[in-house]
């Protein structure tokens, strides 16, 4: 598992958090986020890519996605 948390002066706004489901065929892996969207990643990228991914995931109040 892994957990992506931003915070504003010491106080967490938000967090994600996304579990490893497996291995595709191209050689990604599945990571579920804790909003139900499927995020692809190689695991070579390492985690700061994967975090970003997750991150982009995130819809604001009034946003349109």
């Amino acid at each position: 598992m892994i957990t992506v948390s931003i915070s504003v002066n010491g106080e967490p706004i938000f967090c994600r958090t996304a579990v490893n489901k497996g291995k595709n065929y191209d050689g990604t892996h599945n990571y579920l986020l804790d909003c139900g969207t499927i995020v692809k990643h190689h695991r070579k990228d390492k985690a700061i890519p994967l975090a970003i991914k997750m991150l982009e995931a995130i819809k604001e109040p009034g946003e349109s996605k």
